[in-house]
């Protein structure tokens, strides 16, 4: 697996429509990947924090990887994107080329089929909701009672698990061709975080370089 999966599926150039609030509401969510079968040391599973400000900002924030020296930090403020490597101290600044200036969350990722493609960080329960999923019996994971629903579209079943009191995510379940792909565990999932520009700029002691992107 690439090293920088989230990051490509997170962060996709060139989206439709902007939203011109300049102080959008603020939503963090600290989650981590569960793979069938991978070891929960592996740094694909270590907890990842995202913050996403409307369609113009996101923030992913990695745990460092000292095997690797590599200690993952990616910002986006419509049109501006910076890639940064803080054991570094180094990035790369891209600017989206357009015409349009969105972030997007994916979670399954740009080839998948259909509906799938709007399932995003952030709009899990929407999505779910809008798309009529089947509510099936509650179950128990790590000791919290979950509400659950189920969404299926060609190869693909979706399972959201909700925590009863707050009804935000608790787990997300992948599953294609009958096989787990993968589950999100989400640790903390904030809808009311105080919004900060600062979260939105790079650290000041990074060396940046320009790169150029193409629009999608």
């Amino acid at each position: 697996m690439q090293r920088y999966f989230l990051i490509l599926a997170l962060l996709t150039i060139g989206g439709s429509g902007f939203a011109g609030s300049p102080v959008p509401p603020l939503t963090k969510i600290v989650h981590r990947y569960i793979w069938p079968g991978g070891p929960a040391e592996a740094f694909a599973a270590k907890p990842k924090t995202l913050y996403i400000g409307g369609d113009k900002y996101s923030r992913v924030e990695e745990e460092p990887d000292p095997e690797k020296h590599i200690h993952g930090l990616t910002i986006c403020s419509e049109p501006d994107i910076w890639m940064i490597n803080l054991d570094g101290h180094r990035g790369q600044h891209i600017v989206d080329p357009g015409p349009t200036y969105v972030t997007h969350h994916v979670i399954i990722g740009r080839d998948a089929p259909g509906e799938l493609r709007a399932l995003e960080f952030g709009k899990e329960l929407t999505f779910f909701l809008q798309h009529h999923a089947t509510r099936l019996e509650p179950r128990v994971i790590d000791g919290v009672r979950c509400e659950v629903s189920e969404f299926t579209q060609d190869s693909y079943r979706l399972v959201l698990c909700l925590r009863p009191d707050t009804r935000l995510p608790f787990q997300l379940d992948v599953i294609k061709d009958g096989k787990a792909e993968f589950s999100i565990r989400y640790l903390s999932y904030d809808t009311e975080f105080p919004f900060s520009s600062a979260l939105f700029k790079p650290p000041a002691d990074i060396t940046m370089t320009e790169a150029k992107a193409s629009a999608q």
